[in-house]
């Protein structure tokens, strides 16, 4: 093995830290009661998609935190309580709204799937919702990345950026769950 086929420390360090700090926060976040197996597998049943898929778009969109809440792009905030977001949503006039694990925007899809701010809190329906649109989104652009891209994005640079880090975040996972395994 050359040096060249070594991983840098850089990577090494970048690997770890992902592992613990995903470790730390899907161990810590989601303590509704459920574990991220059993939420996981809500989206599987929900839209078909790879659990590898959904656990990588919850970590690069609230990073694990069921009472994630961005209000109109520009504003994110990390309540500790369904409660305490509902509060700043409120606060907001219930603007445009990203809520939940996979900050579902309440303004474009609440009423396509009649739910309130409150029912995307709840991680099991956030998390079957959100696969439903990136499934639907994915099948829209013919199974591409593209589709991954347009969950988050309108414009295709940003598209390409955001199915980028997905996965990235993706090939992360799978070297966790073959640390795991081993």
């Amino acid at each position: 093995m050359g040096t060249n086929d070594m991983p840098t420390l850089k990577t090494v360090l970048i690997s770890i830290c992902v592992f613990v700090v995903m470790s730390c926060v899907f161990s810590n976040a989601y303590a509704a009661g459920n574990n991220w197996d059993s939420l996981l597998a809500v989206g599987v049943r929900c839209s078909g998609l790879p659990r590898e898929l959904i656990l990588s778009v919850i970590w690069n969109e609230s990073r694990g935190n069921p009472n994630a809440v961005n209000i109109n792009g520009v504003a994110s905030y990390s309540p500790s309580s369904p409660e305490q977001a509902l509060r700043y949503v409120y606060h907001h006039n219930r603007a445009n709204v990203d809520v939940g694990l996979m900050q579902v925007n309440w303004l474009t899809w609440g009423p396509v799937y009649k739910l309130t701010v409150a029912d995307l809190l709840d991680p099991a329906t956030n998390v079957c919702v959100g696969s439903r649109i990136m499934r639907d989104y994915i099948a829209e652009h013919g199974g591409s990345w593209r589709g991954v891209g347009r969950y988050n994005a309108v414009s295709y640079n940003k598209q390409a950026a955001y199915a980028y880090r997905i996965s990235q975040t993706i090939q992360q996972i799978q070297k966790l769950y073959r640390l795991a395994e081993n």
